[in-house]
């Protein structure tokens, strides 16, 4: 079973380096991948390129730069992160997110399972979510639908009657409010 965890990357090449590390330590030739999309910014795959060629060279990293001039929507890029992934599983990986306990609940997701971000504690997260590709492709991936791209997404699943199965992340994805620690 190959997984495919899918981010896309606009303006966001500065979590993207705080997050690469912790994620491509789960990378395994021919049974998990990382595809990054990079939208109208040729820097995300310029660094890729210059400091995870390995990872590119054997095929656990995939890169790919898309120039569109239609204005960037969270589900119409999402689809195409997703093309690029080969998996069985697609992970929908946002950018500032980290992969840590959600691999060990995508080996165990089942064809009629959706796993997706819960609260933690007092914070909502999302730009988690696993699916199995089949049913990805039958409900017609992501629709743009502002910012519950998620929210619309993991709705017509169930309505298909996949189930939800909760993850909570054991690391927070980069905020805007630490951006200043990261970056500083």
């Amino acid at each position: 079973m190959l997984i495919s965890y899918c981010t896309t990357c606009f303006n966001r090449l500065w979590q993207l380096r705080q997050t690469l590390p912790h994620n491509l330590a789960f990378t395994k030739v021919g049974e998990v991948e990382l595809c990054v999309l990079a939208y109208n910014d040729n820097s995300v795959e310029e660094y890729l390129k210059a400091n995870y060629g390995e990872y590119i060279a054997d095929g656990r990293l995939k890169v790919k730069t898309m120039h569109d001039p239609i204005p960037f929507t969270c589900g119409r890029v999402k689809n195409f992160s997703h093309a690029m992934g080969t998996g069985d599983i697609l992970f929908n990986l946002d950018a500032d997110n980290y992969i840590a306990n959600a691999h060990d609940l995508v080996l165990q997701l089942k064809p009629n399972q959706i796993l997706k971000n819960i609260i933690h504690d007092t914070v909502s997260v999302s730009g988690r979510i696993a699916i199995h590709r089949h049913i990805f492709h039958g409900i017609g991936g992501y629709r743009d639908v502002g910012r519950n791209d998620d929210g619309d997404f993991v709705y017509r699943c169930l309505k298909v009657g996949i189930k939800l199965v909760p993850m909570r992340c054991d690391i927070l994805p980069i905020s805007k409010e630490r951006e200043d620690d990261i970056l500083s």
